[in-house]
This record gives structure tokens, C-alpha cells and sequence, in this order.
């Protein structure tokens, strides 16, 4: 509020991120001030279930958004257009703007571990490090140098598990260069910021078929099927037969180069 007063320090554009919600709730109350003061407002919708939270276009709440957009003038940025086709009916017309990845992001050129799978997520029931865990735990004996590294967690009792917690963003690129498979067992993603990591270093990318990745070379798995996910990474380990440089450049309009035009031009509009 106070920024917002001051005629020297209130922002032409305000831009919010919101999950779904009560994300959206607090939000809201922004946009409402920004609005107020003269400010035009961006909302950003990052969440993998808004779609479930609006429930249809006549709830209550798809017509209490449509209503607050339409009355505010603001402009809904979605990830992607798998987004977008399923948002609009609900919640009127939306701007496609994907999650950046930095330009310098590539893969290294060096051979990759053999048989190394990788998880990369907070510690939330959601993303499945319990059931990667079942996963792989099926496979030790098969490959008995399997390594399951995971993000989040931070103790683990299994040998073959390497639990890293957090990691900084010079070990998350060396996991990213290194790992056979990143494997993405999400109940729900708006759009996984690492696939997209991944897929600029050259990595193979396993995910759930909940996980929204559009046309991105990711292979989708039905969603806590073990058996399926044991297949698609045997087959995998046995036929690496995926092109990195093919991976990489189908992530080459995600770049934060070609990202931040796009923004550019929406604030500009």
C-alpha cells in the first residue's frame, strides 16, 4: 500500500504468480489494490490442478474469475497451450507464455552414468519419491548399480539411494549431465520447470501421464502404474537410444532470450 501511494515508487505493472485456491484468494487482494491505484495487472497461473479447482465454466468460481478479469482489465498468462485449451471455456481468453531455462543450459558431452535415475522435487507427497522408490526398488536386482538420486529428502536407508536434499544450482547441472533418466511421477505439474532443465541437457525424461508436457519429447507413463514404469526404464536402459542434441533443441523456445521477449511484449500491450 505504501509503495502504491507513492506516485515515484508505484510500478506500471503489476504481475502475480497464484497457484490455485487459497493462492488465488491472497492474490486477489493485490490485484485489487493494484488495480485501484492505476496499476495493470498480469495474473500468472502456475497451478498443475487449477482446472480442477475451477471444477467447470458455470461454477461459482470460473464466473467469479471471469468476472474479476473482465473488470479489472488484466491479462491471464497460462504455460502452455495445452493450458490454454483447457482454461478459456472456463475462464476467458488466456496468453501462452512458457517457463524460461537459461540460455547457457546444455548438456556437457560426457558419457552418462549407466544406470542412475533421477528425482527432483520438494519433499511433498505429490511428487512422488515414495513410489520412484517402489520403482526402483524393483530393478535393483536386475541392475545392481542402480542409483536412485533424490531431491527433498534428505536420509534414506537404502545403499543404492543417494537422498541430496537440497542442492545448489552448480549440482543440479551436474545431476542434470550425469543421470540416465529423470523420472517425473507427479500426481499433478503445471508445467515441471525441470523437464524442461532436463531436456536442455540432453537427459531423458520419464514422466506421469498427470504432468502436462505438450509436445516435448517426454515419454508418459500411466500415472502410479509400477510394472509400466519398470518396463519403460528397462527399455530405456537397454536401448539409450535417445539424441541428446534432439532433446536439447526441442526446448530452444524456452529460452529466457526468446521467454522475456514474449513478456516484453505483453507488458508493452
Amino acid at each position: 500500500k505504501s509503495m502504491l501511494s507513492n506516485p515515484e515508487q508505484r510500478p506500471d505493472v503489476v504481475h502475480l504468480h497464484t497457484a490455485a485456491d487459497w493462492s488465488w484468494w491472497r492474490k486477489r487482494r493485490f490485484a485489487l489494490l493494484a488495480h485501484a491505484s492505476g496499476c495493470k495487472v498480469v495474473v500468472h497461473i502456475h497451478s498443475g490442478k487449477f482446472d480442477r479447482w475451477l471444477k467447470d465454466s458455470k461454477s461459482k468460481r470460473a464466473t467469479s474469475y471471469r468476472y474479476f478479469v473482465e473488470k479489472l482489465e488484466a491479462k491471464t498468462v497460462v504455460l502452455s497451450h495445452e493450458w490454454k485449451d483447457r482454461l478459456n471455456p472456463m475462464i476467458g481468453p488466456t496468453h501462452v507464455i512458457y517457463n524460461p531455462i537459461p540460455n547457457e543450459l546444455r548438456g556437457d558431452g560426457q558419457m552418462r552414468d549407466a544406470h542412475h535415475l533421477l528425482l527432483m522435487g520438494r519433499n511433498d507427497v505429490v511428487k512422488g519419491h515414495e513410489f520412484a522408490v517402489q520403482v526402483a526398488n524393483g530393478l535393483v536386482d536386475e541392475f545392481p548399480n542402480l542409483k536412485l538420486t533424490m531431491t527433498g529428502v534428505g536420509h534414506s536407508n537404502q545403499t543404492w539411494i543417494d537422498a541430496r536434499g537440497w542442492v545448489n544450482e552448480n549440482e543440479k547441472k551436474k545431476l542434470l549431465q550425469t543421470a540416465s533418466i529423470l523420472l517425473v511421477p507427479s500426481a499433478f505439474e503445471g508445467q515441471p520447470l525441470v523437464v524442461l532443465e532436463s531436456l536442455a541437457c540432453g537427459l531423458p525424461v520419464i514422466a506421469s501421464d498427470q504432468v502436462l508436457t505438450g509436445v516435448l519429447p517426454v515419454e508418459k507413463i500411466r500415472y502410479q502404474d509400477i510394472e509400466a514404469w519398470q518396463n519403460a526404464i528397462r527399455h530405456t536402459f537397454n536401448s539409450p537410444n535417445k539424441d541428446p542434441v534432439h532433446l536439447e533443441e526441442s526446448v530452444a523456445e524456452y529460452r529466457i532470450k526468446q521467454v522475456s521477449q514474449e513478456w516484453l511484449e505483453l507488458y508493452n500491450s
